[in-house]
């Protein structure tokens, strides 16, 4: 169905700004819908950073404000009439590929947004199937780009905030089964399917997951059943809204079923092996992330859930593996160093326990003006103990962290 779109002025929107219609991009795509929040200052910049934003005409007065400051700033400034046209066009959104521009942390704040749109309009939304694939492409893209620097930022982004908790838990759980796709021998279309799971296996809780980030009771028999069945709710969902995709289906509908197998991974059956990978990096994340009931567990906490779960007595092949990907400690989380300096992981080093880190606070506690990059491989830099990231009350300048990253292969 055709939509009558008008040109909305990025300026307008900020940090906290609950969305009075739903924002589009120039192709007519969703990036945040009707009454979503923006939550971060990622999120914000990513949106920002798009050539152009889109409302549609009729959809609220806002939408109808936004045409008539456009013209009422350009009769002012005597622009010709030419200029006027961009407010006054009924646009057609155009099929034309959405281009990517501005920084990686721009990009990944897009991808953010666009996913919570998605999931917040899976019902209304055509060929959300194509789209969810075109989003894997684009987060394909960016991690290829640059992993470790997509790690750090969505790592330090998971563990710092208790907003839109859903859909950067999905996005950091996408990146991470992709990260881990080599590892596991997955073909490209496995891949494809695991990390579409990723990103939608909490569709049918999306709200109450963000609810519960932000809730201190425990949940109530009502949010407890809807956890409980959210697997095959999520399932259903998709079906109903045209996923074909089997494997991408019965990851969804199995991801907090337990899966045994034989002692390989590389020897389970196809499915029971996307199940089991997800499973893990969902839990290893989740782990880590803060609640308004809880903070989040440290770094090292949370590799041992992961590694050895409890209860058991061989080691976890994937929390292994996420362990040889990631360190110990992955990029965005925090650190004690043996002298008392605080710093925040900036990219695994040559021993999983021993990163290059960014001090952000000095012995006393005080934040330091320009973060120092040190090695913890070194004498006297070395980790003393991981910090749950609610302890470290720091406001990290992405595009500054990101330079400080050591680029390269690492060899001994």
């Amino acid at each position: 169905m055709a939509m009558d779109l008008i040109e909305f002025r990025p300026e307008l929107l900020f940090i906290g700004m609950s969305l009075p219609f739903t924002l589009r991009d120039d192709n007519g795509l969703i990036l945040l819908a009707k009454g979503q929040k923006i939550e971060t200052k990622l999120q914000l910049t990513g949106i920002q950073s798009r050539p152009k934003l889109f409302v549609e005409i009729d959809e609220t007065d806002a939408g109808v404000r936004a045409m008539m400051s456009g013209i009422t700033e350009l009769n002012r400034a005597g622009a010709p009439i030419k200029d006027f046209y961009k407010f006054l066009n009924i646009k057609e959104p155009n099929k034309a590929a959405d281009k990517e521009v501005g920084t990686l942390s721009q990009r990944w704040g897009d991808v953010e947004s666009k996913l919570g749109g998605l999931l917040a309009s899976y019902a209304t939304t055509s060929d959300f199937q194509d789209k969810i694939y075109a989003l894997d492409q684009v987060i394909v893209r960016l991690l290829n780009q640059d992993a470790t620097g997509s790690q750090f930022l969505l790592f330090n982004r998971a563990i710092t905030h208790f907003e839109g908790y859903s859909v950067m838990h999905a996005l950091l759980c996408a990146a991470l089964v992709n990260d881990l796709a080599t590892t596991f021998g997955l073909t490209n279309e496995e891949r494809r399917s695991l990390a579409c799971a990723a990103l939608t296996m909490n569709l049918a809780m999306t709200h109450l997951q963000d609810l519960l980030a932000q809730q201190k009771a425990a949940p109530s028999p009502v949010q407890r059943k809807q956890i409980d069945t959210h697997a095959q709710d999520s399932h259903t969902q998709l079906r109903q809204v045209g996923v074909t995709d089997a494997d991408w289906l019965e990851v969804v509908a199995l991801h907090h079923c337990t899966q045994t197998g034989a002692d390989k991974l590389l020897d389970w059956p196809r499915v029971p092996r996307l199940v089991k990978i997800l499973q893990t990096v969902d839990r290893y994340t989740a782990a880590m992330s803060p609640r308004k009931s809880r903070a989040g567990r440290t770094a090292r906490d949370s590799v041992r859930c992961v590694v050895l779960p409890l209860g058991e007595t061989k080691h976890d092949e994937v929390g292994t593996a996420l362990v040889k990907l990631l360190g110990l400690s992955p990029p965005g989380t925090y650190v004690l160093l043996a002298n008392g300096e605080t710093a925040v992981v900036v990219r695994r080093g040559l021993k999983p326990a021993e990163p290059w880190v960014a001090v952000v606070l000095n012995r006393a506690g005080q934040l330091i003006a320009e973060p120092k990059l040190r090695d913890t491989s070194r004498e006297g830099f070395g980790i003393q103990s991981t910090l749950a990231a609610t302890a470290v009350k720091v406001n990290l300048n992405m595009e500054h962290m990101l330079k400080l990253i050591p680029r390269g292969v690492l060899t001994a």
